[in-house]
């Protein structure tokens, strides 16, 4: 067993001084003092004192098995280990392709899902990838959401020139398709749509809402962190609606003429709009980060989405935008637990909730410590786990 003393608590809402309790991967006990001397067996104590003690980050766009290629097969990046989530505070993680499913499959992604699992962090998966009809690994994704315990839902891209350049007809039967199956696996049955630049942005995703009456929450349009006031407007319709609105987190403030903007600077704007809860923030790990010429019309050079971009938004929020922790740390925590529907289970620091846990110094962000199902992943910022082959 593990306890974790004198840390401030936010579950994410502040609860104060408490020491908690983990075994069997879950939190067993949270006191205002529990005393490990009383405890059969051995009990290992971890000092959270100066520090705060929060939920696993919930990301739910990740690239686990690499993306890219766009540049050539050489620019395919790699495959994401289990260090790179763990020692940014990811617990619990949701894994897609992206542009390539032609050198990148689904069965791939399972694979590495299943990886991620064995290796100790919580994975799941969205079958598809840009195009349409979504490749799949039972034939089809209503398929997948059915059979497949791991697939939780569907990718899909739109507004984009490298397509899927398909009809609201289409979007409305994928809709239909991937909600019996969500009702028929219990579910959430999610569709994560890759906005793209194209000047429609979310009309098809908005027309499908209003002319089938398709549930505006099978929604998670993601990448919607542009300066773009057209775009921004069409989330928060939706938004209202119950959709969740997803940022891809950045790891520096972006220059005045780049289009995109801080996750926490969207966060902002939504919370001054009342939708703060329709938030989601995810990193894009593993995902390719091109660097062009100044014409754009060649990559010079590729980088690779890092989950310390989580991070970086975060402390944005609390330490520079002035927002309290209680509410920064819900569209990672809380509100992805809830889209996902683990909400039940993670996203929270409470009894019998898994003890997926950050120990955080709240004047940086720094992450010291990571628990994941009640493992020590991380203890005072050096690596316990690292992943089969790290």
């Amino acid at each position: 067993m593990i306890i974790i003393k004198h840390g401030e608590v936010f579950s994410p809402e502040a609860l104060g001084r408490k020491d908690i309790l983990v075994g069997g991967g879950r939190i067993l006990a949270m006191e205002d003092s529990i005393d490990p001397s009383v405890l059969p067996g051995k009990v290992e104590v971890i000092d959270a004192q100066g520090f705060v003690v929060t939920p696993g980050f919930i990301d739910g766009h990740q690239h686990f098995t690499g993306g890219g290629g766009e540049g050539g097969f050489q620019t395919r990046t790699p495959e994401m280990s289990l260090t790179m989530n763990t020692q940014n505070g990811v617990t619990t993680a949701v894994g897609l392709l992206g542009t390539d499913s032609l050198t990148r499959t689904v069965e791939n992604l399972y694979a590495k899902t299943q990886a991620f699992n064995a290796e100790g962090i919580t994975a799941y998966m969205l079958t598809g990838s840009y195009w349409y009809p979504s490749p799949a690994i039972c034939g089809s994704a209503e398929r997948d959401l059915t059979y497949n315990p791991r697939v939780l839902g569907v990718k899909l891209a739109l507004s984009d020139i490298r397509g899927p350049h398909m009809g609201v007809d289409d979007l409305a039967s994928l809709c239909a398709n991937v909600r019996v199956a969500a009702l028929v696996a219990d579910k959430p049955g999610i569709i994560t749509v890759h906005t793209g630049i194209l000047p429609e942005r979310l009309e098809m995703v908005a027309e499908v809402v209003k002319r089938f009456s398709v549930r505006a929450d099978m929604f998670v349009p993601t990448h919607i962190n542009r300066k773009d006031e057209e775009l921004v407007r069409q989330a928060m319709d939706l938004a209202k609606k119950g959709a969740h609105i997803d940022a891809t987190c950045m790891t520096s403030i972006p220059d005045a003429e780049d289009r995109h903007m801080n996750a926490a600077d969207m966060a902002l704007t939504f919370d001054e709009a009342g939708l703060f809860d329709q938030v989601t923030f995810s990193s894009d790990a593993g995902g390719s980060l091109p660097k062009w010429n100044e014409e754009k019309s060649r990559i010079i050079g590729m980088g690779v989405g890092q989950p310390d971009s989580l991070r970086f938004e975060l402390n944005l929020l609390v330490n520079q935008k002035g927002m309290e922790l209680s509410k920064a740390l819900c569209p990672l925590t809380m509100t992805p637990a809830k889209v996902y529907g683990l909400d039940k289970k993670k996203g929270r620091v409470a009894e019998s909730y898994h003890a997926d846990l950050l120990v955080m110094d709240p004047a940086t962000m720094e992450i010291r410590d990571v628990l994941a199902k009640g493992e020590i992943m991380v203890r005072n910022n050096q690596t316990v786990r690292r992943g089969y082959f790290e």
